[in-house]
């Protein structure tokens, strides 16, 4: 049986795994995906690997070890990411599965290396200002959450337009209006903002500047600050749709009962009003139809025999049936224009009732 003085756990990296001299620990580029190999683990006496008799185990939960028969492997469990963590350190402990059960371990330092993986963020999407030509500036910022000490993180600012109106500072990201139109309108400029790893990633923010001048600038009151700075953000376009929305449906709703309202009127209107005009003109039409048929006037009944007439003329009576058919002539006319009169009065009823 070996002593437990001479066995040690040899751990072995492949070859394009970089071992730092200053301590111990082997550089892994971030982006290793879960069940990644990282390396053998060997438990050894001199130069000789002892049978699987050793149990292993550690304490960082980002890797494992998996059993390979006569050694071990140093598996990922997860992605590793350097934004997330980008230095391990833990131990291998081996204990042997026969008394009287020694014990070994080994301290396993891992730096995780940066790779260009974040791109550019601005602080905000959308920028407001105001600004005098040649005077007063504006500074927009950007971060990349890239190593700091690489490319990676260095950022380069830049116009996509009015470069022959503005001019930006590449480093710290200051703009500035360098001539003066005498306009004093407003520019929507776009600022880039991009990194200098391989490969670049860059994004872009919108800058909205209201020229002024000088002496406005100073006459006028402070700009608020939640103008100036006012970010457009997709959860509050997402609210405000939101309540055009339900403004639109509650609108839609009032005039709806509105209109129903109006509806009931109008039908309540016409049961009292034209219900009466119509038992009028039904009433007058009939005793009009009924003069009508007691007395038509045809061309055949409206003409006196001659010995009728003689007769009526010899008895004296002509006189008293002229008067008569003249009497019942009017009455037909006055009824007859009493019956159009009722109708023109139902016709303005009728479209005053529309009106409404």
């Amino acid at each position: 049986m070996s002593s437990v003085n001479s066995i040690a756990i040899d751990i072995r990296y492949p070859q394009f795994f970089r071992q730092s001299s200053i301590d111990s620990s082997v550089e892994i580029i971030e982006g290793k995906s879960a069940g990644s190999f990282i390396g053998f683990i060997n438990l050894i006496n001199y130069t000789n690997i002892i049978p699987n008799e050793w149990s292993l185990n550690m304490t960082e939960t980002d890797f494992k070890i998996q059993s390979n028969g006569l050694s071990y492997s140093l598996i990922t469990t997860k992605t590793l990411d350097r934004e997330r963590k980008n230095f391990y350190e833990f131990l291998i402990n081996a204990q042997h599965l026969i008394p009287p059960y020694e014990k070994v371990s080994k301290l396993v330092r891992i730096r995780i290396l940066d790779i260009n993986d974040c791109v550019p963020e601005f602080n905000q999407t959308v920028y407001q200002t105001t600004m005098v030509p040649n005077v007063t500036s504006f500074t927009v910022n950007a971060f990349d959450c890239d190593d700091s000490n690489t490319d990676n993180n260095r950022i380069t600012y830049s116009l996509a337009n009015y470069q022959d109106l503005f001019h930006i500072n590449e480093t710290t990201g200051m703009i500035e209006c360098i001539k003066n139109t005498h306009t004093y309108e407003r520019y929507e400029i776009i600022v880039v903002a991009r990194d200098h790893g391989k490969p670049t990633l860059s994004s872009s923010t919108l800058v909205q500047i209201q020229l002024v001048s000088s002496a406005h600038k100073n006459n006028r009151a402070p700009v608020p600050s939640s103008w100036l700075h006012t970010e457009q953000s997709p959860q509050n376009m997402l609210i405000l749709a939101g309540v055009l929305a339900a403004l639109f449906v509650f609108m839609s709703l009032f005039i709806c009962l509105i209109c129903c309202i109006k509806y009931k009127i109008k039908r309540c209107k016409e049961k009292h009003i034209l219900t009466p005009t119509t038992t009028m003109i039904s009433t007058n039409f009939n005793n009009t139809h009924s003069i009508l048929n007691e007395k038509p006037f045809s061309s055949t009944s409206s003409t006196t025999s001659s010995n009728d007439l003689q007769q009526h003329t010899a008895n004296g009576e002509f006189t008293r049936i002229a008067d008569d058919l003249h009497f019942e002539r009017t009455a037909v006319r006055e009824e007859k224009s009493f019956f159009l009169r009722l109708i023109d009065r139902q016709h303005i009823a009728t479209i005053f009732l529309d009106s409404l």
